[in-house]
């Protein structure tokens, strides 16, 4: 295999073959396939041709030249199941170790191994991962019938699971026992005896062939074919790694490989880091492993004669231990000797001495931060403080709290609405471990009973998403009412009627644990008493908790966040609730039309926890996408895909290197909260795998691979230009803005200047980061409160102008807002959706919050609300609100066609700053954001008079994580709440944070319009 060239091989255009999705084809003189792909998918092509080095898909050269990236293939259609293909059985076990190594490293599936998905090139073997291959080159999959139903498969395939890598390396053992049998280990048996048979220990060879095995080979291959995966190699690495290791030893063993008593075998030491990485130590984490190397593409050894001559008698010495079912791994002693006595607590620190790596990064992570996460303790505040709030509640209902014993009731109906909207909904995934902390609301008691979580929760419950809020983490909840104990929120309970409405639809799908912390914990499942095995500090995950951790099931426990009461605009699919968070369903939508066109979906984690989207290597940058300023000096940025992983040690102690799972779980946000140091956001070094330190860095590489932004080719009619800019969201599984996307602004600053270089049309222009938007101006938010004074209902004699009758304060966190210059104006309403615009102002992908409103000024013929007489001073004075039911979503307005819908800005909040009370959004804004793969066109029709061309037009696609009006009125609330006392720590937000919001920009283009 030849490294990645830069000429491809001479081809003649009269031999092409039919094309594969968006690869021409060109078969060689010799037989074998020139494949050219477009330029943009040259980094696709490196991966084809890396993974084909390691003996994936027949591929065996590759390059780029000046017609773009090209790969070549072999010709080969001989598989291992035609007649006359033949492979030493040695060669056969390394070569396709070697290829299901690689794809595990890589986290893809190559397709069920089996004979017929095995190519044989001359005297070696690859796998041909057809369906793969086509999927990347943008090909409809094909029908693939399977190798005789049953007869490949595993023991937990057979039972009906899904064929996965640790059924493949079942089925390499059942490929490798008919190369050296020349029968089925299960032959004449029966399909379905054959089948029950697998559930057994193997049959051994025979013993005239066991006899003339090399040692070990029967172990070997009897390991890979033991019933239970657990009892496998535990990954393809594992196999090659001990192929390695014994390619050097000549002690022997029995002669005919049998199964050898139990051995204790010492792992091997672990390759250093390659020179090209720049090792960082992390801060407050002195014993961080060393050794911990880039992944490097995977070798053929073709050239050891050992891997050729079977009868090299002595070669597997040692070997019997490896895949045996009862085999015992030790690893060498090692400096970093791990604690004797059991972890009775998972903190941090705790983790830390063996997992050094994996803290520093946590610490620098989002997640480290989740529960002192200021804007969050705001928003959790200002719910509990203001909804359900009036003169015979005047602290508050806590509808997210636990119930205490003095709670409140809605007094239209007498049922209770403390805890109504979920207990601790939003504690138990900001802090999941340690809700216990929290004391149950107290509507009428001590204040304590009312503060901020930061200062109810204690040290160990502040770490938020910790170490054990993950690795205690078994599975999901049951389904709802079937299962008892913790479910975390499946319901909300109406405060009106008492009924309950369930929050998890995917219940009734099988997919139960979705949404509002959906996760089951089992600390015994980590700490507690681990005797079984003396060296170990904590208890082994099982299969199954590992392998949900590795879901995007997983995150979307927390990761979809569903608010009590029922869409306005989403009632219609049956769903009692409100999407305020769509991370995983987003990412389900997107999924499932990967699956459908053939194609493996990344998951979250291949996203979030591995290299993607790109590491910094030495070396300067030659290409425009090498360059990033996230990147040290003197390196450049090495594009990774989804689910590309580096490999290396998880403790300094382990036995065997494999995937490093990064604990950065890279973000777009910096944590605004004190505890987050600078430092942490701006580190310019990189770690041993060469990702960046520093948060900033991170969230920079993440940005700027998300979006496809270009302009298109514009025109002048007459007076008129129109200047056409595309976005797509190509680099993320889920809508972009993603998680709280009502917060996060995604925008474009276009410019147009004339020929005289004066400027004739501008809109998303900001001075600093810390002014707004100018598509609005807020004149007045209101965040000041009053204590229910009025309230005729209540014995009250006299009403205050900032209450209503029952004594409930109005005005709380809403705005008078009016027009600002870039106020948009897009035909159709991008609020509605949709993927072609017209019209100009200011292009926002932000979701927002809508109120059912109706119309107190007039309605025209097209049903819009215009101003009546004294109206139109701010955005809302036309409006009022109008009633809705938290039950049915039903909005009863005078309007109609989405116009009975209004947007306000806050997640809680009223009408105005004036009018209507405190409330959760009726209906939510999901639709302006970006959906993957969706080009989405806005034309901007600039009007330029006399002007003389040509114009120059200049756009900036921009991000900011936190609109700063929320920060200040938060601010401000927060000041107000923290002068009366009832702030132990002082105010949760304050405008100094505004110094962390930063402005990124993703993408930058221009053109000319004669």
């Amino acid at each position: 295999m030849t490294a990645w060239r830069r000429q491809a091989p001479e081809a003649n255009e009269a031999s092409a073959l039919p094309e594969i999705g968006r690869a021409r084809r060109v078969r060689l003189p010799d037989g074998r396939e020139l494949f050219r792909l477009p330029r943009e998918l040259e980094e696709r092509a490196k991966r084809i041709v890396r993974l084909g080095h390691a003996g994936l898909f027949g591929v065996v050269d590759g390059g780029a030249d000046d017609d773009g990236p090209w790969f070549v293939r072999s010709s080969s259609t001989v598989t291992l199941d035609d007649d006359g293909a033949r492979v030493l059985p040695l060669v056969l076990l390394r070569e396709l170790a070697t290829a299901l190594a690689a794809c595990e490293g890589e986290a893809i599936f190559p397709g069920e191994i089996a004979p017929r998905a095995i190519g044989v090139d001359g005297d070696h073997a690859h796998v041909r991962g057809e369906a793969l291959l086509r999927a990347w080159l943008g090909a409809a999959s094909e029908h693939v019938v399977r190798d005789a139903v049953g007869r490949w498969d595993s023991p937990e395939v057979s039972a009906g699971g899904s064929a996965d890598s640790a059924s493949n390396r079942y089925a390499l053992g059942l490929v490798v026992y008919r190369a050296i049998a020349k029968k089925h280990p299960f032959a004449g048996l029966g399909m379905r005896h054959a089948q029950r048979a697998t559930e057994l220990d193997p049959p051994p060879f025979d013993d005239a062939i066991a006899e003339a095995l090399p040692p070990g080979l029967q172990a070997i291959v009897l390991g890979l074919l033991a019933p239970r995966p657990e009892d496998r190699p535990r990954s393809a690495r594992a196999i090659v790694d001990r192929l390695d290791a014994l390619s050097d030893t000549s002690s022997t063993t029995n002669a005919r490989g049998s199964r050898a008593p139990r051995e204790r075998v010492t792992a091997p030491p672990a390759p250093k880091a390659p020179s090209q990485v720049v090792p960082v130590v992390a801060a407050k984490v002195e014993n961080r492993s060393k050794n911990e190397p880039v992944r490097a593409p995977v070798r053929h050894s073709f050239a050891r004669p050992w891997v050729a001559v079977p009868a090299a008698i002595g070669l597997f010495a040692g070997a019997l231990a490896l895949g045996a079912p009862k085999a015992e791994v030790v690893a060498e002693k090692t400096p970093h000797a791990a604690p004797v006595k059991p972890l009775a607590k998972a903190r941090a620190s705790d983790c830390a001495p063996c997992h050094a790596r994996e803290v520093a990064e946590w610490e620098r992570s989002v997640m480290a931060h989740a529960a002192k996460s200021p804007l969050f303790g705001a928003l959790e505040s200002a719910i509990e403080e203001q909804n359900g709030r009036d003169a015979r509640c005047p602290n508050g209902a806590g509808f997210l709290r636990k119930r205490g014993v003095d709670s409140c009731t809605d007094p239209s109906s007498g049922i209770v609405t403390t805890g109504s909207a979920g207990e601790h909904w939003c504690v138990r995934c900001h802090a999941p471990k340690e809700t216990s902390q929290v004391p149950p609301w107290s509507a009428f008691g001590a204040p304590r009973g009312r503060a901020p979580l930061i200062d109810t929760l204690d040290e160990a419950s502040l770490e938020g998403i910790s170490c054990a809020s993950c690795h205690e983490t078994v599975g999901p909840v049951g389904v709802h009412g079937q299962a008892s104990g913790y479910e975390g929120n499946p319901t909300w309970t109406s405060t009106k009627t008492g009924e309950v409405f369930l929050s998890r639809p995917e219940d009734r799908e099988g997919r139960s644990g979705i949404a509002n912390s959906g996760y089951r914990l089992d600390p015994g499942a980590l700490l507690g008493d681990t005797s079984g095995a003396p060296a170990a500090v904590h208890r082994a995950s099982s299969e199954s908790a590992k392998s949900y951790r590795k879901t995007s099931e997983f995150c979307g426990s927390c990761h979809d966040v569903r608010l009590f009461g029922t869409d306005v605009v989403a009632k219609d699919r049956g769903e009692h609730f409100k999407r305020l968070r769509n991370g995983y369903s987003e990412w389900k939508t997107w999924a499932d039309h990967e699956t459908s066109l053939g194609r493996r979906a990344a998951t979250c984690q291949d996203c979030h926890m591995s290299t993607f989207p790109g590491v910094c290597e030495k070396g300067a940058p030659k290409t425009e996408a090498e360059k990033s300023r996230a990147c040290p000096e003197g390196m450049h940025l090495a594009a990774r895909a989804p689910g590309e992983y580096a490999i290396g040690l998880v403790a300094p102690g382990s036995a065997r290197q494999e995937r490093i799972f990064s604990h950065t779980f890279t973000s777009v946000d910096i944590p605004l909260t004190r505890s987050f140091p600078e430092s942490f956001a701006n580190e310019r070094g990189v770690d041993a795998r060469g990702v960046p330190l520093g948060l900033r860095a991170r969230r920079d590489i993440l940005l700027s691979r998300t979006f496809r932004f270009e302009l298109l080719p514009g025109r002048r009619a007459g007076g008129t230009l129109e200047v056409p800019i595309v976005l797509e969201n190509v680099g993320a599984g889920h809508r972009v803005p993603a998680g709280f996307s009502q917060e996060r602004e995604v925008w474009v600053e276009l410019s147009v200047e004339d020929a005289k270089g004066d400027v004739v049309y501008e809109v998303g222009k900001i001075g600093e980061p810390s002014e707004d938007l100018r598509d609005k101006r807020f004149v007045r938010v209101n965040v000041r409160d009053v204590v229910g004074q009025g309230g005729a209902g209540f014995g009250r004699f006299q009403l205050r102008s900032d209450e209503d009758p029952f004594g409930r304060p109005l005005g709380v966190f809403g705005a008078d807002v009016i027009d600002g210059p870039d106020v948009p104006q897009w035909t159709p309403n991008p609020r509605f959706g949709g993927t072609s615009f017209r019209g100009k102002g200011l292009v926002n992908l932000q979701n927002g919050f809508l109120r059912c409103v109706r119309c107190i000024g007039f309605v025209d013929a097209g049903g819009k609300c215009k101003p009546g007489p004294g109206q139109g001073r701010t955005r809302a004075d036309r409006y009022e609100d109008a009633p809705y039911d938290a039950d049915t979503g039903e909005c009863r307005s005078n309007l109609s066609g989405g116009e009975e819908l209004f947007e306000t800005y806050f997640p809680v909040g009223s009408l105005d700053a004036d009018r209507g009370v405190l409330k959760a959004p009726d209906a939510i804004v999901d639709t302006r954001s970006a959906p993957p793969g969706v080009p989405i066109t806005y034309t901007y029709l600039v009007e330029t008079g006399s002007r003389p061309g040509p114009f120059r037009i200049s756009a900036k696609l921009r991000f900011r994580s936190f609109p700063p009006f929320l920060v200040r009125a938060f601010a401000a609330y927060e000041a107000e709440h923290a002068a009366r006392g009832e702030r132990p720590s002082g105010p949760q937000v304050t405008n100094a944070m505004l110094d962390r919001i930063d402005v990124v920009d993703l993408a930058q283009v221009s053109s000319r319009i004669e």
